[in-house]
């Protein structure tokens, strides 16, 4: 079983990975549709579906931060 910290750096990693890839999709569509390059948009929206699912996949936090009690 894995602990809340393991969870929490995996759930960040892939929010990390997540961006990077929806900003690489959307820069390769724009770029390719300039250039007239239908390969190019084609994975460019691989790249975009990609990183819309990790960051759907990484989803908000299962349980609350704890409050401050000060």
């Amino acid at each position: 079983m894995t602990n809340e910290r393991v969870k929490s750096v995996g759930s960040f990693a892939m929010r990390i990975l997540g961006v990077v890839a929806v900003v690489v999709g959307v820069l390769a569509i724009v770029s390719s549709l300039v250039q007239g390059n239908l390969v190019g948009v084609v994975l460019g929206a691989i790249f975009l579906a990609g990183g819309v699912v990790l960051l759907k996949r990484s989803g908000p936090r299962t349980t609350p931060r704890p409050r401050s009690t000060h």
